[in-house]
């Protein structure tokens, strides 16, 4: 038997596994391809096989506009295993769409699923709004995990808590060295390698969509992550961090992630309220260009460095300066020596610049 038919014994129903102890999401599928040739669309034969962290798929599926096609057809995209289900043997047993039937079977899915993933959206609104986001005044003193034992308890509407059903499934595999179609005595040949290695795998498979974010949403709970909104793409994300408001993905327009975009932004805010920094960054860049345009002379080369070096040091020594300065005027004025204070604040900011 070959690793892939192996694995695809395992994989079952919405073609995503869960490994909880990587906080792996493990998704297979059948690559859909499109030919320009011809102008077809086809899934490939063989599947891949797509490692991402786990809540990958519980935000994307949060920030999907399941209202606009366009949207839809982006999700189905990447997750076609768990829009179609067990129904993609009948696609595959077509295999190639020419571009109308494969606007036809878009159409078709998205009237068909469309109506129901927004109503599992709304359910899981309602379940974050209560748990994690905005939890009533009176239950606050209390944790999402509270909340949510409550919320599971009491409201019966709420059919996403009763989709908890998971398999959970066992294997076992030699790292990095693939075993597909070898014989018995092969297998034994490899395992004498004393460098070996025998990975063993515990997943769980969800068997529907449901049961995939109940399954998140719990380990959401339990592990106390934020759900936060990104501050460059207003795309929900999940994290451990209160200090983290940018997302890791790519940032529309851009090559580069929210988060780093963000750093950016952030630096260049700092920098437009702080004067003093502006203008150490003025007169860095000054002499950052005076280096670089004039490499043979020496002494632009050791200015910039002795810049570079001294700079930085002596703009927080005048932010101290400044800092110890705002405290003695609002406080702990009888508690330190004026004289001596001022001694050292004009220290700083005039003999060290």
């Amino acid at each position: 038997m070959s690793d892939n038919s192996y694995i695809s014994s395992v994989f079952k129903s919405i073609g995503i596994m869960i490994n909880e102890e990587t906080k792996q999401e493990i998704l297979y599928f059948f690559p859909l391809v499109y030919n320009k040739k011809n102008s077809t669309y086809y899934f490939k034969n063989t599947y891949s096989i797509i490692n991402q962290p786990l809540g990958t798929f519980f935000t994307d599926f949060l920030n999907t506009n399941f209202n606009k096609k366009d949207d839809f057809v982006d999700f189905f995209e990447k997750y076609s295993f768990v829009i179609l289900g067990m129904k993609y043997k009948n696609i595959l047993i077509e295999n190639q769409f020419t571009d109308f039937e494969f606007k036809s079977f878009i159409d078709k899915l998205y009237n068909d699923k469309s109506s129901k993933l927004i109503r599992i959206q709304e359910q899981l609104d309602e379940i974050l709004d209560y748990c994690i986001i905005n939890p009533r005044k009176r239950k606050n003193a209390f944790s999402a995990l509270d909340r949510f034992l409550v919320l599971q308890t009491v409201h019966e509407n709420l059919t996403l808590f009763r989709n908890n059903k998971m398999e959970f499934v066992t294997f076992y595999k030699i790292c990095n060295e693939p075993i597909s179609n070898k014989s018995e005595n092969e297998i034994y040949k490899i395992l004498e390698n004393k460098n070996k290695h025998i990975k063993k795998y515990c997943v769980y498979i969800p068997p529907s969509i449901e049961a995939l974010i109940y399954f998140i949403l719990c380990n959401i709970v339990e592990n106390k992550l934020l759900l936060k909104i990104c501050k460059n793409c207003s795309c929900y994300f999940l994290t451990n961090n209160s200090k983290i408001n940018y997302c890791n993905n790519i940032a529309p327009g851009f090559d580069k992630t929210c988060r780093e975009i963000g750093v950016i932004t952030s630096f260049k805010n700092t920098i437009e309220n702080d004067e003093l920094l502006k203008k150490y960054y003025k007169i860095y860049s000054k002499k950052a260009m005076l280096s670089r345009r004039n490499p043979d002379i020496i002494e632009y080369q050791k200015d910039f460095e002795s810049y570079k070096k001294f700079g930085k040091i002596n703009y927080f020594l005048i932010k101290l300066g400044k800092f110890l300065l705002k405290i003695l005027t609002y406080g702990w004025r009888k508690k330190i020596n004026k004289f001596s204070f001022y001694l050292f604040y004009f220290f700083f900011t005039f003999f060290l610049k």
